[in-house]
């Protein structure tokens, strides 16, 4: 649960929470703080360090409706990783349950829902890094909650901010974390980062401001740095009745379709 507020609201409580971060904005641009950069930066290099974790995520992703409204879907997705190789995610959420498991040699990807079972297996590259490269370009598949793992690896990250504001201390799930927010071409955001010495996300918001009703995604972490895995955990085992269908890029896919002429 967050309990929201900041510095310039918080209660006499409050004076037991750690200092919070300053920083002067860049010359030219008070809106960039480079406090508010370097977090990123710091929290993005810690992540990228660990080598093996589990994290629960509660996300709420809001749909847009013919009428313009906005609804939103409620998910929760268990990730284990262990680095380089072995990745195991799970997303339930609106009567589903789909997820996916790598194991350094091939990649799974499964649904089950509603009393069916499918899963689709190929071959895969040797690290997670190469992996997520891999599914995304040659089937437009994303690993859940990888956004955020990845920030700064691509040059042109910070280059795309606009803004980069620290706002103040809040306490996300009992634990004080540092919030900031960002703005860049047709996205807002703002993240909690831990603020004791792990630089952990503790929540991400995430707001389309192309569209009108400015549609939201939201996250909240719950982190164990120091999970021990069982054996078994980055296997996939194909339960009974399962069927197994190809995995295909999604152009491929609606060739397959009679409306498109193509293959049935």
């Amino acid at each position: 649960m967050v309990l929201a507020g900041t510095l310039l609201s918080a209660t006499p409580a409050m004076s037991q929470a750690p200092q919070a971060e300053s920083s002067p904005p860049v010359q030219g641009m008070p809106e960039m703080q480079q406090g508010a950069v370097d977090a990123l930066a710091k929290m993005s290099r810690y992540l990228r360090s660990l080598k093996r974790f589990h994290v629960d995520a509660d996300t709420v992703t809001d749909a847009v409706l013919s009428t313009g409204q906005n609804v939103g879907f409620l998910h929760h997705t268990e990730l284990s990783v262990q680095r380089p190789d072995k990745v195991r995610a799970a997303v339930t959420g609106q009567a589903r349950n789909r997820g996916f498991v790598y194991d350094g040699k091939t990649f799974t990807l499964y649904e089950h829902s509603q009393g069916k079972r499918y899963y689709s297996r190929v071959g895969a590259p040797p690290t997670i890094d190469a992996l997520i490269r891999d599914i995304d370009q040659k089937y437009q598949v994303g690993m859940p909650l990888a956004d955020l793992f990845y920030w700064g690896m691509d040059p042109d990250d910070a280059a795309q901010l606009r803004s980069a504001l620290f706002i103040g201390l809040d306490r996300v799930g009992g634990e004080w974390c540092n919030h900031y927010a960002y703005q860049q071409p047709g996205l807002d955001w703002e993240l909690w980062i831990s603020a004791g010495s792990r630089p952990l996300p503790c929540r991400f918001v995430i707001t389309d401001t192309s569209q009108p009703s400015r549609p939201r995604h939201s996250v909240n972490y719950r982190w164990d740095v120091n999970r021990a895995f069982p054996a078994g955990t980055f296997t996939y085992r194909v339960p009974a009745g399962a069927q197994r269908i190809e995995m295909r890029p999604p152009f491929a896919a609606m060739e397959d379709t009679p409306a498109t002429g193509g293959r049935k």
